[in-house]
This record gives structure tokens, sequence and C-alpha cells, in this order.
């Protein structure tokens, strides 16, 4: 769980840092994300996270590319079990919702680890830009070479999907009208 909230809280300097930030572990090493992607949501940063941190509603901005979210657990941390449009299922553990600084931290637990991949953890941040928000996937990914690029290349797909899905969504909403 430290290990998790240190990426998380490295993450957020990486993002908000205009230079590489270093972790003050050991030999003060840079953090590697395998897996980024970055989309520019043209609504307000409280509707964003909303869906984000509502972590079944992650099938409305998936365009069908998961078919259910099921949570199971409400202390931290928790399972959410994804199935997919293929019919294959992720079982994720979430390890953190930061309602404050707006971010997520999950991992793929042990059974939903591909073979030769030791863990894959995966960072959501959100940051206010105007009205505009920036939403952020990243993936940290350890284990053998064949199968960490074969997982980098199905999140880079998958973090493609939700940030089209995203921008889609908040395209063909109307915002709500101020009631004086």
């Amino acid at each position: 769980m430290k290990k998790i909230f240190s990426l998380m809280v490295l993450g957020l300097i990486i993002i908000t840092s205009p230079k590489p930030a270093h972790a003050q572990m050991g030999a003060a090493a840079t953090i590697q994300w395998d897996v980024t992607k970055k989309a520019s949501i043209k609504a307000e940063q409280e509707a964003v996270w909303s869906l984000l941190s509502d972590l079944k509603e992650i099938t409305l901005y998936s365009k069908d590319f998961i078919k259910s979210a099921v949570i199971k657990g409400s202390s931290m941390p928790f399972d959410r079990v994804l199935t997919f449009a293929n019919g294959t299922t992720r079982v994720e553990q979430i390890d953190q919702i930061e309602q404050e600084h707006k971010f997520i931290a999950y991992r793929f637990t042990q059974e939903s680890l591909p073979k030769g991949i030791e863990s894959a953890e995966i960072a959501v941040f959100t940051k206010a830009s105007g009205k505009t928000t920036d939403v952020e996937w990243l993936a940290r990914i350890e284990g053998n070479a064949e199968a960490k690029k074969a997982l980098i290349a199905q999140l880079t797909a998958e973090f493609e999907v939700y940030a089209t899905g995203m921008t889609n969504l908040f395209k063909n909403t109307i915002p709500a009208t101020p009631m004086n």
C-alpha cells in the first residue's frame, strides 16, 4: 500500500512538474511509466471526477469495450471486476480513490496478471485547466520483455478507448445552467 501511495504522489509530481521528478527512494530513481495517455475533456473537473470516481461508470465511457463493472467490497482496498466485450474478465484491486487530489490508483490482482507479468499498476489523474479537465491514464508494468510489450500494447489501446469515449461523452452533453 505504501508503494502504491508513493507512486501516486510521485506521479502527481511528474504531472505537475515541468521537469522530470525524482523519487527520494534509494538512489533517487526517476519514475518510469510504461503507458501514458492524456486527454483534454471539455468539462469541469468535478463532472469528470464524478464519472471517473464512480467506478462502475467505466462502462459509459468505454464505448462498449467493457460490458460490465462489478464492485466487490466497500472499504479500501476493494475489487472491481470488469467484463470485456470479448467475454474476458479482469479483477482490479482499487487501492486509492483520492477525492481531494482527484486521482485513482489500482492494480491487476494476481489472478488477472497475464503470464510473464509480475505487476501492473494504474493511476488516473485529473487536473483542472480552465473549463476543461486534463485526464491522464498511467500504467507501470513489471515482467518479462515479451509479456510486458504485449500488455503495454493492450493498455495503450484500452486507454485510447477511455480517452475517446470520455471526450465524446462530454462533447455531447449540455452543461447545466446555474439557477439564481
